[in-house]
């Protein structure tokens, strides 16, 4: 699996949530969501990206997809991938999953999912041989995410959400930036959360495998929907080793019709950007 630069993931997290940004009121006063996000487009200067997701008869996430389209760079970006998650026998979290990446030949690099005695996601290991392998773990009930890209800990990403009343209230990201030398701190960010409930988090999908999709998000294109929290971003502000080093980012929400979260706005000037939710 390949891994863009920590200052690519953190700018998206930063504008549109990354994985779990929201609007001041602590707390998960909200009803889980009820609804089933069909797809959630985040829009930005000279960027869009798109997740789609796909459930089976039981509402099981059967395969997730995101596309990114950028010009930021000076010049055109494109980049999908899919991800087609493998059940077995009545079991509500998936055994495998395969990862096809359009920029890679559309290949599909085979994944093997092992579960800790809560049937919460403890390992992802790549089975293509690339050596790429995720461990995760949950000390005081906070996520730590810990990927080894090359298969070694020398060439690593340690990402730890600290969870507070079942949202994500905070962050730290860690990464070597020269192989086999100590991590750096790349990133420490705070949430804040509104009384909203995430359209993203039902507790059947995201207690098993929420810390996986929030990854597999962040490795790849940028990660800007949070799988973890049960409301919805209210702000996030922090520091980050890339430019701007100091940040805040509030949200507006904007409701349809059925109460459900249609719109949230980042308020951050020339950084402000949207995220679409629609639902099946």
């Amino acid at each position: 699996m390949k891994t863009y630069s920590v200052s690519l993931c953190l700018c998206v997290m930063g504008l549109f949530l990354a994985f779990s940004c929201k609007k001041s009121n602590s707390g998960s006063s909200s009803s889980a969501a009820s609804s089933y996000l069909s797809a959630v487009v985040s829009y930005a200067p000279q960027q869009k990206i798109v997740d789609s997701f796909y459930y089976d008869s039981t509402h099981l996430l059967d395969t997730f997809t995101q596309t990114i389209y950028d010009t930021t760079s000076g010049y055109p970006l494109y980049n999908s991938y899919t991800i087609q998650f493998i059940y077995q026998s009545t079991n509500t979290y998936p055994s495998y999953y395969y990862l096809y990446d359009v920029s890679y030949g559309n290949y599909g690099d085979y994944h093997l999912l092992s579960y800790d005695g809560q049937q919460r996601i403890s390992k992802d290991t790549s089975l293509s041989g690339s050596g790429y392998v995720t461990y995760y773990s949950y000390p005081n009930n906070n996520v730590v995410i810990d990927d080894w890209f090359e298969g070694t800990a020398q060439d690593n990403q340690i990402d730890t959400l600290y969870m507070t009343n079942g949202n994500v209230s905070a962050e730290t990201i860690y990464t070597s930036d020269i192989p086999g030398q100590p991590d750096q701190q790349q990133a420490d960010v705070q949430y804040k959360y509104a009384s909203s409930a995430n359209p993203a988090y039902h507790t059947t999908i995201s207690d098993a495998i929420g810390p996986l999709l929030n990854n597999i998000t962040q490795t790849n294109n940028g990660g800007f929907v949070d799988f973890l929290s049960e409301n919805v971003l209210d702000l996030a502000a922090g520091t980050e080793s890339s430019s701007p080093a100091n940040f805040s980012i509030s949200y507006i929400q904007t409701l349809d019709n059925k109460g459900r979260l249609s719109v949230l706005t980042g308020t951050s000037g020339a950084a402000a950007g949207s995220i679409v939710f629609s639902y099946y």
